[in-house]
Parts: structure tokens; sequence; C-alpha cells
């Protein structure tokens, strides 16, 4: 329901463009932290589409994403409670939160939308310290277009 917490054992994919790929592929720390202006990080919950597995939980937030998705950018998968674990000493404030939204103009509604909220401001030493360890919490990578068929 909108405005709860995650369960700890969910798990969440944030689209990185990119500039914010790593030649390894993987996703750096500064795609887990706030820019200028925002108060928090939109991010899809893999376990709303409960029903599916999680190549096709990634299909379904591909789907519905609003973002343009480019085929060398990626989305980083964290673990919930792993990833508020690992930054509790730094940060306790930190929530991923339930957040669907709503059909709008050519977007149909996205139910698995989120958002990590209690993020250090943008720009400052805190922001880069945390998103570095969240960076670190990465279970996987995914390509956020979906590969051609026979790949």
């Amino acid at each position: 329901m909108r405005g709860d917490d995650l369960p700890d054992d969910s798990h969440v994919i944030r689209y990185a463009k990119p500039t914010l790929v790593r030649e390894d592929e993987s996703v750096g720390g500064e795609a887990f932290q706030l820019r200028p202006g925002e108060a928090s990080l939109s991010v899809n919950w893999l376990e709303y589409f409960s029903d599916i597995s999680n190549p096709e939980q990634v299909d379904e937030v591909r789907r519905r994403s609003r973002l343009q998705l480019r085929p060398s950018g990626r989305f980083a998968e964290l673990n919930v409670g792993r990833t508020r674990e690992h930054v509790q000493d730094e940060l306790t404030d930190l929530r991923f939160v339930h957040d669907p939204l709503e059909a709008e103009a050519a977007f149909e509604a996205d139910p698995s939308h989120s958002e990590i909220t209690g993020l250090p401001p943008a720009d400052s030493p805190e922001a880069e310290l945390i998103g570095d360890m969240i960076a670190q919490c990465v279970a996987a990578v995914h390509l956020a277009q979906k590969p051609p068929s026979g790949s």
C-alpha cells in the first residue's frame, strides 16, 4: 500500500543511465545519490509482481518504465534488508517506500514504483559515502533494454 515500507526480503531495481555504468558493467555509487532538488530516488519493487520469475519481473518494470531506457544503461538490483543493514551505522533513516504511480497520458499505471528516502542531501560528502555503500550492495545488474530473442 502507498507509503508502506517494503519488506526486508524484497528486491528493488534502479535504472542507471550509461554514464553511471562502469567499464566492467557494474553500477557506481553516483546512481544512488540524490541530485539537487530531489528528496528521494525512484526504484521499482520486483516482488510486487510476485507471481512471475525475476527475469519476467524486470521485463514488467521495463515495459512500464517512464524513462528512456538506453541500450548501455543498466538496472541495479538491491535487497532491501541487506542494503538497510549495510548503511545503518552511517544512516539510520534509510527507507524503501512503496509509491505506485497512477496512469497518466501515454503511461499506464506503475504499481511497482517505490522510493528510497532518508538519503543525505545532494553534493555532500555524506551523499558520496552512502551512494558508494549502497552500490556495494548491488546483488545483480540487468540490461536496461530487453536483449533480443535468442541472445
